[in-house]
């Protein structure tokens, strides 16, 4: 099955690459040893990595289209692949865990 958006199943297997990085950090923050791979810590890293991920999943799994009539009807189709919608939970997840431990690390009481 090919569509404009790309193959889901491509998705799926990049948006698991991409994942490994900041799951890494987050499971690492939370026992208390953070991995020391230099570049890869760095915030526009983590976060690029779930906004790929996720930006990706989320491409391949919605396509929304404009029908031309008297009104225009505005079409969203969702597509039901399993592997991209728990790509896209789980990069929200690390995303709100890494927002939350950045103000948690930075934003203390003193």
């Amino acid at each position: 099955m090919s569509d404009d958006h790309g193959s889901a199943f491509w998705w799926s297997l990049s948006g698991t690459f991409l994942l490994i990085i900041p799951t890494a950090f987050v499971v690492g923050a939370l026992s208390g040893h953070t991995p020391s791979w230099g570049f890869l810590q760095n915030p526009i890293v983590l976060l690029g990595s779930l906004g790929v991920a996720a930006l990706g999943n989320l491409w391949s799994l919605v396509h929304v289209e404009v029908l031309k009539g008297k009104p225009p009807i505005l079409r969203i189709d969702i597509a039901a692949n399993v592997f991209s919608i728990v790509i896209l939970i789980l990069a929200g997840l690390l995303g709100s865990l890494l927002i939350g431990y950045a103000f948690v690390e930075n934003f203390t009481r003193r």
